[in-house]
């Protein structure tokens, strides 16, 4: 289930709150397994207003939403998987070093499919040096 937000990178907590508020209204708030998120556009060269990410949660149940949430499937498939810890503002910068640095030398491709994001600590819980989360790049092969 996610919900778009259009808005600052460092505001996203406001849609992942709505995603919770949603969850425990339908009764599913226990059968969340995971949050995602996925950019469209670097919130570092995208004026605020203007920046759009998907936040989702991730269920281990159906769920039928209503707009403005909405059901997303995500492809499987290859990814390159990359652990950061640290501030989640710095999540661009370790898809820049993927892109940049591994990439080229890895006789791998991109596929085309979004980047995206897997959170695996809440920022409201864990002190900022210590959060974690995957960055997945998806590959061809």
């Amino acid at each position: 289930v996610a919900l778009r937000n259009r808005g600052a990178f460092a505001d996203l907590d406001q849609a992942y709150g709505a995603l919770f508020e949603w969850a425990a209204g339908a009764g599913v708030v226990d059968a969340i397994i995971g949050l995602h998120g996925i950019p469209h556009g670097d919130h570092r060269d995208v004026p605020p207003e203007d920046h759009e990410f998907d936040c989702a949660i991730l269920l281990s149940v159906p769920a039928d939403p209503e707009a403005p949430l909405c059901r997303l499937s995500v492809e499987g498939g290859t990814h390159a998987r990359v652990r950061h810890v640290g501030s989640y503002d710095q999540l661009e910068d370790v898809v820049d070093q993927l892109l940049a640095d591994w990439l080229p030398g890895s006789g791998r491709a991109l596929r085309d499919a979004p980047i995206r994001f897997e959170f695996l600590d809440d920022p409201e819980a864990v002190p900022e040096a210590l959060l974690r989360a995957d960055v997945l790049v998806p590959l061809l092969y």
